[in-house]
């Protein structure tokens, strides 16, 4: 159960071993990272928690289904004893959080409950003075979640990349994603383009990109769905810089210019 207390409802949190951030920062970063992979679906399963890295500057945010991972770095001020500490926050917790993120004043304290450095699966997050509580887990382990080694190529990896502009590619994917689910994008020399067979012949639609780099060409199919759920919160003076590994099999990576990631898993079309 998602929880809304008063503080003198929260027992055994030290208020000083807090984390601070902008709390505008943190929830929009937060609902994205929540809702890329919050829909059930039959065919694979449905991790419904966002699982955050505590780094000595910033936090990770990542969530994943085990098929498609979205991350996001968010600045914050950490005391010594949480740095490679790791927590769990549950996405309708999180969601429902940061549906108003302006009611909560400039910063939020983020209190994760550990004890002897292990995580109890009680999170507590304080601003605009109310506390809210996210306790639905018990006593949840945050180990071998979620597989990211797995889950996601090393970025040096990537035989194939180019950078984009939010604004140059989404209304591509806008106008697309009408016409078909699986769309085809082809990488040769300077030009990256999509394409899709509409039932008489395949339709393309160049992109302005730059910094491309293949050898010889590359073609990959995918769901267009996907990737324009990612890239339509975005800012359209976005870079982003797409990544791809070895052969059209693997996933492909969307980064951004703060340090957020995407990737999208070309033959997981469900």
């Amino acid at each position: 159960m998602n929880t809304q207390t008063l503080l003198n409802n929260v027992a055994t949190i030290n208020k000083d071993n807090g984390i601070f951030v902008n709390a505008k920062e943190f929830l929009k970063e937060l609902r994205q990272v929540a809702t890329a992979v919050a829909k059930p679906s039959d065919h694979r399963p449905n991790l419904t928690f966002v699982h955050v890295r505590v780094t000595e500057n910033n936090l990770i945010l990542e969530a994943t289904d085990s098929h498609v991972l979205e991350r996001a770095n968010v600045a914050a001020s950490i005391p010594d004893e949480l740095v490679g500490k790791e927590f769990l926050i549950d996405g309708k917790f999180a969601k429902n959080l940061s549906k108003t993120p302006t009611k909560y004043g400039k910063t939020l304290g983020v209190y994760p409950q550990f004890n002897d450095g292990k995580y109890k699966g009680i999170i507590s997050i304080v601003g605009g003075g109310e506390e809210f509580i996210d306790d639905s887990r018990g006593n949840i382990s945050v180990f071998g979640y979620p597989d990211l080694v797995r889950v996601t190529p090393y970025l040096n990896d990537a035989t194939v990349k180019f950078d984009v502009q939010q604004k140059e590619i989404f209304p591509v994917l806008k106008e697309t994603v009408k016409k078909s689910d699986v769309v085809a994008l082809l990488v040769k020399g300077n030009v990256v383009k999509l394409k899709y067979f509409d039932g008489r012949k395949d339709l393309e639609f160049p992109l302005a990109v730059t910094n491309v780099e293949v050898q010889g060409e590359f073609e990959i199919n995918f769901n267009i769905k996907k990737l324009k759920q990612r890239l339509q919160y975005l800012s359209n003076r976005e870079n982003l810089t797409f990544r791809f590994y070895k052969n059209a099999y693997r996933p492909f990576t969307i980064s951004r210019e703060n340090g957020g990631l995407g990737l999208v898993c070309p033959v997981r079309w469900y």
